[in-house]
């Protein structure tokens, strides 16, 4: 090659390095646009409000959904030659579409590996498996239709045939939310045999066939075998089993409450699992924990809990916030009242951390809205920003904690954590921090401060969230340098909240886009 023409190509992709960096810049400021448009017309905008069953549902997700359904139903029908051929298309597109709910044994694994929420993952995992379900309908239906249809069940073909189809009903019924949620450990073990059983009869049922449906199931089986392999070797990993470090032990005591009446009532379980191996963990994630010996059955459950704690190297230990409800947490509960002046050491193995974590950098004012044990989802992120902030790391300049609980005997639970959050928010006097819990009945006054410089307040009643929404968004919170111009930054609303006060703050958000207002909800939603 010439020297003119060498000089000539570097010269070129000089120009055009620059001119592919200026390109960037100027998407970056139209991706942001763009951003602000799409949450104000499409994925905060409500168009199928909240129900028992199903909901809520906004613009974008039903147009994805309606995309989703159009396509399977064009691909049914398209080039086939009768309606019998459409039920067997059907079937193999059954097949490609159960490829995904058969990715991974758990969803927070798969979600971890696609980068995206557990609650995202979910709604894949809900679409598909529904899909699935109309489309085997389908091709049962269209099969019946045919002249040729024949089913003994003396045939063993067939009666593993029934046995699939059976299953994937039973999935189909208890998938139902009010099946779903008497137990979430048993529901859970329930799901992950019937859809062994379905794929089980499925396999059988195409084992007279040869070439694309038998390719689908080896695929499917292919990609869960390799996850689950990967999720055991981290398991094995992670716990350091089989490494003589010893197996991680979880710390359960109980959090009381103390009155004259009553006497002192357990509100909570604070649990400290030690860890063989130091883990990072960023704000927002949680492990999926398994305590064998708290209960006969309890070997067969494990349960999500969010990490309180935060470092920003690796931690030795993981804080759990434990609420009790049901199961496993119950009985959490149940074995620290046996000796309440002192924690219990259980044998425990762990997966996670799971779960994506918001990246608050940016953002100047943080406003985070949890109620009751909602509380557990911000606490790291408080930690996060205000070392940040200690640390000249992070843009934030003021954080606003909202917590509504229904009783003052609440605040037991979370309260040695949000003294540490106050003991750290002294650097330079910035007090940054500023906690407003809002208390259903129990207190005395309207407005009763606490502690110094009126950081952390308590009030009775519902906090106007429009009015506390509208104030953030103004910056008029933050204390500005006189005639210096200041922009103001960014504001970040994090929920944490039960389903019904998420869709009022959603609506409320979209309001006030146009002032630099980003909704984040966080992966633990209190029900």
């Amino acid at each position: 090659m010439e020297v003119a023409a060498i000089y000539a190509i570097a010269a070129g992709g000089i120009l055009l390095a620059l001119l592919l960096i200026q390109t960037r810049s100027v998407l970056i400021g139209w991706t942001e646009s763009l951003s602000v448009l799409l949450s104000r017309y499409l994925t905060l905008p409500v168009l199928i409000r909240r129900h028992r069953i199903w909901g809520p549902w906004t613009r974008s997700g039903v147009l994805i959904h309606m995309i989703y359904i159009s396509t399977n139903i064009t691909l049914v029908f398209l080039k086939t030659d009768s309606f019998t051929g459409a039920g067997r298309r059907a079937g193999e597109l059954a097949l490609i579409n159960s490829i995904f709910p058969l990715s991974a044994l758990h969803l927070s694994y798969l979600a971890d590996l696609l980068g995206i929420k557990w609650r995202t993952c979910r709604k894949i995992h809900h679409a598909t498996g529904w899909m699935v379900v109309a489309l085997v309908s389908f091709h049962i239906i269209a099969e019946i239709q045919s002249q040729s249809f024949g089913f003994p069940l003396g045939d063993t073909r067939n009666l593993f045939t029934m046995i699939g189809v059976t299953s994937l009903s039973a999935l189909a019924l208890f998938s139902i939310p009010f099946f779903r949620q008497w137990s979430y450990e048993i529901f859970l073990r329930a799901h992950q045999i019937l859809a062994g059983l379905f794929v089980y009869g499925t396999w059988q049922h195409l084992s007279a066939h040869n070439g694309s449906p038998k390719l689908y199931v080896y695929i499917a089986l292919g990609i869960l075998g390799l996850t689950t392999c990967l999720e055991l070797a981290t398991l094995f990993y992670r716990n350091g089993l089989f490494s003589g470090r010893g197996a991680p032990r979880a710390l359960v005591s109980p959090a009381f409450w103390k009155s004259q009446e009553s006497g002192n009532t357990a509100i909570a379980a604070h649990i400290r699992v030690a860890l063989p191996r130091p883990v990072k963990v960023e704000p927002g994630q949680y492990i999926n924990l398994w305590v064998p010996s708290v209960t006969l059955w309890s070997w067969t459950q494990t349960h999500p809990f969010t990490v309180t704690s935060w470092s920003r190297g690796k931690q030795d230990t993981l804080d759990l916030l434990v609420q009790p409800r049901r199961g496993m947490t119950l009985d959490l509960l149940r074995c620290t009242t046996v000796n309440p002046d002192s924690s219990v050491s259980l044998l425990a193995l762990f997966t996670g951390p799971h779960g994506t974590s918001e990246d608050v950098s940016h953002y100047e004012t943080a406003l985070m809205i949890a109620s009751g044990f909602g509380i557990a989802a911000t606490l790291p992120y408080l930690k996060k920003m205000i070392y940040g902030y200690n640390t000249c790391a992070l843009q934030v300049r003021r954080l606003h904690l909202v917590w509504q609980i229904d009783s003052i005997e609440m605040t037991t639970s979370a309260q040695s954590l949000l003294d540490a959050l106050l003991e750290d928010d002294v650097i330079d006097k910035g007090y940054i921090l500023s906690i407003s819990i809002y208390v259903g009945n129990g207190l005395a006054h309207n407005r009763t401060p606490v502690g110094k410089h009126d950081r952390a307040c308590f009030y009775q009643g519902m906090p106007d969230y429009h009015h506390i929404v509208s104030l953030e968004a103004s910056g008029s919170q933050i204390e500005r340098l006189p005639n210096i111009r200041d922009e103001r930054g960014q504001t970040l609303v994090m929920v944490s909240t039960p389903n019904d006060l998420r869709d009022d703050i959603r609506g409320i958000v979209r309001s006030h886009l146009h002032q630099g207002v980003t909704l984040s909800e966080l992966e633990y939603q209190p029900e």
